[in-house]
């Protein structure tokens, strides 16, 4: 990758991680909750967005050519523009999304990047620990980025700030185990990836 794009898309983040709002949401107020998540078969993207609400679930699949190769801390470029596409087709109270906020070397992982973009609350839900330091303190396991408490980690998933969302937020998500609207994107995407 040209030194040039790496820092358009280093400005680019920077941009982003300006504009987050870190407000409280409250969770309990949230009624259309939604969750993406992308497979992939070569260059094939297979976005999903899953909607619940009152307990009735939907879901939109987009398919499209994947060209911006995988490097890390850069996922946004990769998988943004189809999970964008995929829940555009929403009102959603709370966009969760498989992958980091604020929980990212310049506080701007896919989750933000969408947050911002759609300006849309969300949260980041992320398999693996991409950066900062984990401190548990009354039985909470913080992920803590330069100083603040950005996420938390629950069991073997990390939940993050990602847009008009705050740690209370993330906390309270989290108490409530891995997301159903998560579970069933990535289960949805793999299974139309496969039928392709």
């Amino acid at each position: 990758m040209e030194d040039y794009i790496i820092d358009f898309l280093i400005k680019f983040q920077e941009l982003i991680a300006k504009n987050v709002k870190i407000q409280h949401l409250g969770i309990e107020n949230v009624k259309r909750i939604c969750g993406t998540d992308i497979a992939y078969k070569g260059n094939i993207g297979y976005a999903v967005a899953v909607k619940e609400e009152e307990g009735k679930i939907e879901y939109n699949l987009v398919k499209g050519d994947v060209f911006f190769p995988y490097i890390p801390t850069f996922l946004f470029m990769r998988e943004a523009p189809l999970m964008i596409k995929a829940v555009e087709k929403y009102e959603c109270d709370l966009i969760l999304v498989d992958g980091h906020g604020l929980t990212h070397p310049r506080k701007s992982g896919i989750a933000t990047v969408i947050g911002v973009l759609l300006d849309k609350p969300t949260i980041g839900v992320a398999k693996s620990r991409l950066t900062g330091d984990l401190v548990v303190e009354n039985n909470i396991t913080y992920v803590i980025l330069h100083g603040e408490k950005l996420g938390v980690k629950v069991g073997k998933y990390f939940f993050s700030i990602g847009n008009k969302t705050d740690l209370s937020d993330v906390i309270d998500l989290a108490k409530k185990g891995y997301p159903t609207v998560l579970k069933l994107a990535d289960k949805l995407s793999k299974d139309l990836k496969k039928k392709e």
